[in-house]
């Protein structure tokens, strides 16, 4: 073959092997494929890879030799252990191993033969050779560096051969072997950047969460345990091979995306005000201030007291002892329906139980009952806006505050709609922004039905609802029983607010057990009928 037609042959071949380095995505089987294409351009008869790792070592990531059908790491199902090279003994350059030397140096070691080879030292390899019978003589070691110098790993061919015998690695041979080593680390390099961007990403992702934590522990939990209830329904529904939903199967990159919007789904609460998202009584704002409510009453209390004791008086003084009595005893009386009003409010403050129409009249009533002066102006017990919190229905927010928590979902929408995600994410703000959509669009923020929400944005919601009524740290209400957490998700399917086909697996495949096992209360898990909650 002529000169040019080798080099041609050799470009071509370097080519090829670009092209499968940059297909190759598992690190182990890259370096792999490195190393056995530096041993066939080379034509040699063995070889190792090295990886700089954070010890800063050179770690051993394949080792091949062909005549002694010897293969380790990689995709060989042999472990390396052998141990770790460093590159600095006692905080100097080792200067000793010659993959250590290449390392440090930058420098490609072309050596005829390793026995003869000074000062390097070669007495392991003597060692190996006498126990295997193997001759280690023509070495060639290089470095691979990344796009800004960095030395990220060593090559050591050994042995180049022609036909049977043992030669030197030539000039034209350590070109070509240069030529790919640069192809080899641009593909490493690639793909640890591109590993180091998913770490950080997902580290971003995690660390919305932990800012939401610092705000609000209950909702940061909320944050944490959402995306792991997701991929253990979505695991639960990927092999769940019956009913509408047997065809869903769930790639590795789905899942990975579904971690992420789990993560994600709530960022917009980080723009919340902590007033309202830790607000666990009707009154709460910066303060519970049903505290300032009991201290008007007490003025209450004392005004009837300076009352009935002025009437006292007055009919003491006429001698009427019989109307002193009677005045004692509508006193007590006052005061026994002041104790009563007070201990009401402070029982509907909570906001545990659901208020009755008689019970907000009630609230009025008792404002309406005690006139006190403050600041020598008379007004009623309560103000517009104390009998506006104290009439909440349901839970602990009124209309405006609940208008304020939805707000999180338009926050998040922007936020996710501001990042520029790649191919691979692509789906992350859909799936994220599915959790507060009903299948019957009504819900927020985009008003979708059933049918325009892929699965994994369907079953976010699933687990969205399920958390938070299972949930042991809400500090606005105590952790429910299973059957009642369940049951409620039960009314929300027949109200075309959940999916009922992703609500039967999850109930079938018992996911809700894992879960309260993994992240709730054991005690929570307690008897119910399967089929009479699925009919």
């Amino acid at each position: 073959m002529t000169n040019k037609s080798s080099q041609q042959a050799a470009f071509e071949h370097l080519l090829n092997i670009s092209i499968q380095l940059s297909k190759e995505e598992n690190t182990d089987l890259l370096m792999e494929k490195i190393l056995l294409a530096a041993v066939e351009v080379s034509n040699s008869d063995a070889g190792s890879i090295y990886l700089v790792n954070g010890l800063k070592e050179l770690e051993f990531r394949t080792i091949y030799n062909k005549s002694m059908k010897l293969h380790l790491g990689g995709s060989s199902d042999s472990p390396i252990n052998f141990p770790g090279i460093p590159l600095f003994i006692e905080n100097q350059p080792n200067r000793s191993a010659i993959v250590a030397h290449a390392a440090n140096t930058g420098e490609v070691i072309n050596i005829k033969d390793v026995y003869d080879a000074l000062p390097f030292d070669f007495s392991a390899a003597r060692k190996m050779d006498s126990t295997t019978g193997y001759r280690t003589k023509s070495m060639l070691t290089f470095p691979l560096k990344d796009h800004t110098g960095d030395i990220i790993g060593v090559i050591q061919l050994i042995n180049a051969m022609d036909d049977a015998e043992i030669i030197s690695f030539s000039t034209e041979v350590e070109q070509q072997i240069l030529s790919f080593a640069s192809l080899g680390a641009i593909a490493l390099t690639n793909k640890a950047l591109i590993s180091n961007m998913q770490q950080l990403f997902e580290s971003f992702a995690k660390t919305i969460a932990l800012a939401i934590d610092a705000k609000s522990s209950h909702t940061g939990g909320h944050c944490k345990r959402v995306p792991e209830l997701t991929l253990m329904i979505a695991d639960a529904v990927s092999d769940y091979n019956e009913g509408p939903l047997a065809s869903f199967k769930l790639s590795a990159q789905e899942r990975h995306q579904l971690s992420i919007a789990g993560w994600l789904h709530d960022c917009g609460k980080i723009a919340t005000p902590d007033h309202v998202m830790e607000k666990s009584k009707k009154l709460e704002t910066i303060f519970d201030r049903i505290h300032y409510v009991s201290a008007k009453l007490e003025i209450a209390s004392r005004d009837i007291e300076l009352k009935f004791q002025e009437k006292m008086i007055t009919a003491l003084k006429a001698g009427k002892d019989i109307q002193v009595e009677q005045l004692e005893r509508k006193r007590d009386l006052a005061q026994k329906q002041l104790n009563l009003d007070n201990a009401f409010l402070q029982k509907v403050n909570v906001g545990g139980e659901f208020l009755t129409d008689e019970q907000e009249q009630n609230i009025h009533t008792i404002s309406a009952r005690y006139e006190i002066t403050i600041d020598k102006v008379k007004q009623p017990l309560l103000s517009a806006d104390e009998i506006t919190n104290l009439s909440i229905k349901r839970g602990t927010l009124n209309n405006e505050e609940r208008k304020i928590i939805q707000k999180h979902m338009d926050v998040t929408l922007d936020i996710l709609e501001a990042l520029p995600f790649p191919k691979h994410l692509a789906n992350v703000a859909e799936y994220a922004l599915g959790h507060h959509e009903t299948m019957d669009g009504k819900g927020y923020p985009r008003g979708l039905t059933k049918e325009q929400m892929s699965v994994p944005a369907r079953l976010m919601a699933l687990a969205d609802i399920f958390e938070a009524l299972s949930a042991a740290d809400r500090p606005y209400k105590s952790a429910k029983p299973v059957s009642e957490c369940l049951k409620i998700m039960s009314s929300m399917v027949k109200n075309n607010h959940l999916d009922g086909d992703l609500f039967a697996i999850f109930v079938r495949a018992k996911v809700y057990e894992q879960y309260i096992i993994n992240f709730a209360d054991p005690k929570q898990l307690d008897e119910f009928d399967i089929e009479a909650l699925l009919s």
